[in-house]
């Protein structure tokens, strides 16, 4: 490895920090073209040679798409060797948590979600997708963001704004269910096809696109092509609350208690007091009594 390192600066092009997170919180994409020097020690390992070079050295197992789906929906999990027969038979193959098997991945990995600012519980990754060409990823939308490098080949990205729901917490495939808790506070009726009035993107060697979560997305290789994800999924606000407020109240021999639920089972004498109490507690809630549960930052 070279004396740099990849930083967020190494992903945003020429944006500074700040007009970054107005796109990410405004769900706004963007696409940087000809990063190879920012991305030398990425782009410089052995093992992204080739996707032989790196079936070679994997020692899990690799995802392989259903080709009439082309979605994790529809994924198997199945030997590098057998993965590679598949690639080379046209199906798009995942290699799923590369970050294992380089320590450098992690640090650069948690030096951009500390300089994004994301929670320390931000769930961080990294992806290969390996795509033959005149295929792709069926439309949908994630969770999570994306910077998306491209390695090799020659791939297009269509993306749309998501009109029907902001700020999911799951991931959703055009044509398919969406799980009961995305539906429980979807209000519209998600599209039957992918919307018309999107953008498109080429990525070649060097490009990076980020793709904020939530924004619909499709991809077809012009060639074959191989791309590197930064997939970064924090912790909502909900989950910020919801893991400090567990901490808080275990200190509590009352809230530990082992819940037994009267014969209406819709009125609860004991759990009304605790209710009360804690209603009254809330008003003198701050955010450092969370965020000094959930994060630990450097002094």
């Amino acid at each position: 490895m070279s004396n740099t390192e990849i930083n967020l600066k190494s992903l945003i092009g020429d944006n500074t920090r700040e007009e970054f997170l107005k796109l990410l919180k405004s769900r706004t994409p963007f696409i940087s073209h000809g990063n190879t020097e920012a991305l030398k020690d990425l782009i410089s390992l052995p093992f992204f040679d080739s996707v032989e070079s790196l079936a070679a050295c994997w020692r899990d197992t690799v995802d392989v798409f259903n080709s009439k789906i082309a979605d994790e929906i529809s994924k198997t999990s199945i030997s590098p060797e057998d993965a590679l027969n598949e690639y080379r038979n046209g199906s798009c193959i995942l290699f799923n948590d590369v970050n294992r098997i380089i320590p450098d991945f992690d640090m650069w990995n948690q030096k951009i979600r500390r300089e994004i600012g994301f929670s320390e519980l931000t769930y961080v990754r990294n992806l290969v997708y390996a795509t033959p060409a005149g295929k792709g990823n069926a439309p949908h939308f994630d969770q999570n963001f994306n910077f998306v490098i491209q390695l090799e080949g020659t791939k297009k990205w269509w993306l749309a704004k998501n009109k029907t729901i902001n700020n999911p917490m799951t991931r959703h495939v055009i044509g398919h269910p969406a799980d009961d808790e995305l539906g429980s506070y979807t209000t519209k009726e998600f599209p039957e096809s992918f919307p018309e009035d999107c953008t498109e993107y080429i990525l070649e060697p060097g490009s990076i696109l980020f793709v904020p979560r939530g924004v619909w997305h499709m991809t077809e290789a012009v060639t074959d092509a191989v791309s590197f994800n930064f997939t970064f999924t924090p912790p909502t606000w909900i989950d910020i609350a919801t893991i400090a407020l567990r901490a808080k109240l275990s200190h509590s021999e009352k809230w530990r208690e082992s819940a037994i639920i009267d014969n209406k089972g819709s009125h609860n004498s004991e759990f009304n007091k605790l209710l009360n109490g804690l209603s009254a507690d809330v008003e003198n809630w701050k955010s450092v009594d969370f965020l000094d549960i959930t994060e630990h930052q450097e002094k």
